[in-house]
């Protein structure tokens, strides 16, 4: 597991107060991130996220945002 999925993980274990036991992966784009939420039921699709955000930090505060408000 990758720096980005660590921290993306953290913050859920933050805001949420759980443990994330799907699959995430973080994909450096050419343009950005992505970040898909593999979730643990076969019959619903991954959920994915992705932003034109070079930065880091930057990304991680976006999926912060998303993530509280979905």
């Amino acid at each position: 597991m990758n720096r980005m999925e660590e921290a993306i993980l953290d913050i859920i274990r933050k805001k949420y107060k759980c443990e994330y036991n799907g699959g995430l992966k973080v994909t450096k784009l050419k343009t950005g991130y992505k970040v898909v939420f593999y979730l643990s039921n076969e019959d619903i699709r991954p959920l994915s996220i992705a932003a034109d955000i070079d930065n880091e930090e930057s990304f991680l505060k976006f999926i912060e945002k998303e993530l509280v408000s979905r």
